[in-house]
């Protein structure tokens, strides 16, 4: 009987067909889903049970711990959603690069599906490697065509830019429409659709931006004014606005494009942070300061630690802002006769980020090494040079398609810079955000004496610069943000009341 129940409420038996969808899109095994799902569904009745017991020993504050049973109960939909829209993002930045992919193979007289397999072996493409597997794993296990094949991914892939490029081609092959010039085609296409994610992503998160207005700023102010009536200030109920951050912070992660990025920190790196961690707990125990300045300390660790990822973004985004001339220096050596290899031993630059990838890259051609075997911290760029390693393996090195190449990734950066452009409304924000804080807090403050506000004001305005960070720069290490707010957060903190007296 109980097993029965269990059966008609369980959430693979009610909505089977989205779940089985959503994992034919990314590939996974439905069964192992379906245990580990049944293995956590019994911890429903254990926070529940545990949450009533909380709340009538300790605070009504601990019914919110049902939440958890929200998420539990619909974790196959939400993770298989999840790993579906991640796996579509990945795809949708990997697609230009593997359409040059598929334009060099065209012209060799090499199909689509060929392109799929090569790209299996792949070392750099995450998203359409495991694409390529699933296609292919139709035709060696499932016995389909190649053909057969790509319609069927292309009805999984329905209404993504992916489905499109199946589409075409399974179209374009049955009425014998010139592949190399369809693929050009979609290669502009690919590009306008990348400019209609990132200006959509920029629309959400403006609408974003009130909500965060209302939920951080202006919902303290009111939890604030309620509380006039007391002779005490209940700081849970202040603070509670930021139990919702890690929701925002997640939904910013999924509406977020993949901007390329791939940040490698090696093991020395991270010994060598190390060594400042304990600071903050030696000036807590010598000092003895309010919960204020310890967070401030953590903060500043955190912001130490995001210097070194930020200085990485910044050579990556140097070596990718001079690819494309370098690009199109190469197709004019490839033009005057020299090999790809020698072209590059040729080149030149002004950039020092530039010119010590370019140097590790001719270390490489010099030992007879793979060109792949480079590795920056921006997936473009080492999706480039597997293109090129690829292009030199078959002799076919053509100017034109390393103009192509150079007009593409122009098209990209511009993409890229223009969305950043759109978004530095929210670093402004962030470094606002301690001020309006303040005064907002010192204004109801005046009215009614009510103790001491900087622990709201830190919380408040780290978290928001954390939210913005992500928001604008598309990681949480926006280095030159992060210290400004910490600055304007110590400069309130010392200097505030002398400030505020003066206006």
């Amino acid at each position: 009987m109980r097993q029965r129940l269990f059966e008609k409420i369980n959430l693979f038996n009610l909505i089977a067909t989205r779940i089985n969808d959503n994992i034919k899109y990314y590939g996974d095994d439905i069964e192992r889903l379906r245990k580990e799902y049944t293995r956590i569904s019994f911890l429903i009745p254990v926070i529940s049970i545990l949450s009533v017991i909380f709340y009538l020993k300790f605070s009504k504050y601990f019914l919110l711990l049902d939440i958890m049973n929200f998420f539990i109960y619909f974790y196959p939909l939400l993770i298989t959603q999840i790993r579906k829209d991640e796996q579509r993002k990945i795809i949708e930045n990997e697609i230009p690069i593997f359409l040059l992919f598929a334009y060099v193979n065209s012209l060799l007289g090499k199909n689509l599906y060929k392109t799929f397999e090569e790209i299996r072996n792949s070392k750099v493409f995450k998203g359409l490697r495991r694409e390529a597997m699933l296609l292919v794993k139709e035709v060696e296990v499932l016995g389909k065509s190649s053909f057969s094949a790509m319609e069927s991914r292309a009805k999984v892939h329905r209404g993504d830019f992916l489905g499109k490029i199946y589409t075409t081609y399974t179209s374009g092959e049955s009425i014998g429409i010139s592949m190399p010039e369809r693929i050009k085609d979609l290669l502009n296409e690919t590009i306008d659709n990348l400019n209609l994610n990132f200006g959509s992503y920029v629309e959400k998160v403006n609408e974003l931006v009130e909500i965060l207005f209302m939920l951080f700023l202006v919902t303290p102010m009111i939890l604030l004014a309620f509380q006039y009536i007391s002779s005490t200030i209940n700081m849970f109920e202040l603070i509670f606005p930021l139990l919702l951050f890690p929701i925002i912070f997640f939904y910013v992660s999924l509406i977020q494009p993949n901007i390329g990025y791939d940040i490698k920190i090696n093991i020395n790196e991270i010994k060598k942070s190390l060594y400042i961690l304990p600071i903050p707990f030696i000036f807590t125990f010598l000092f003895h300061l309010n919960l204020e300045y310890e967070i401030l300390l953590f903060y500043s660790i955190f912001i130490v630690f995001s210097f070194i990822v930020y200085r990485k973004i910044s050579v990556a985004d140097a070596v990718l802002n001079n690819l494309p001339y370098i690009l199109s220096d190469i197709a004019d050596y490839l033009r005057i006769g020299y090999s790809i290899k020698s072209a590059i031993l040729k080149l030149n630059v002004d950039s020092t980020e530039f010119k010590k990838f370019l140097g590790e890259l001719v270390t490489k051609i010099k030992k007879n090494e793979a060109m792949s075997n480079v590795k920056t911290n921006i997936w473009i760029v080492n999706a480039i040079l597997e293109l090129i390693e690829n292009i030199d393996k078959k002799g076919f090195a053509d100017t034109y398609t390393f103009k192509d190449l150079s007009l593409v990734l122009n098209n990209y950066i511009s993409l890229r810079k223009k969305v950043l452009q759109n978004l530095r409304m929210f670093n402004i924000l962030a470094i606002i955000t301690p001020i309006i804080f303040y005064f907002a807090l010192g204004v109801m403050t005046k009215i009614k004496a009510v103790g001491n506000l900087d622990l709201i004001i830190v919380l408040y305005s780290i978290a928001l610069s954390i939210m913005y960070a992500k928001i604008s720069r598309f990681t949480i290490f926006n280095f030159p943000l992060l210290v400004l707010v910490l600055v304007n957060l110590i400069l309130i903190l010392f200097f505030g009341n002398v400030i505020f007296n003066l206006i």
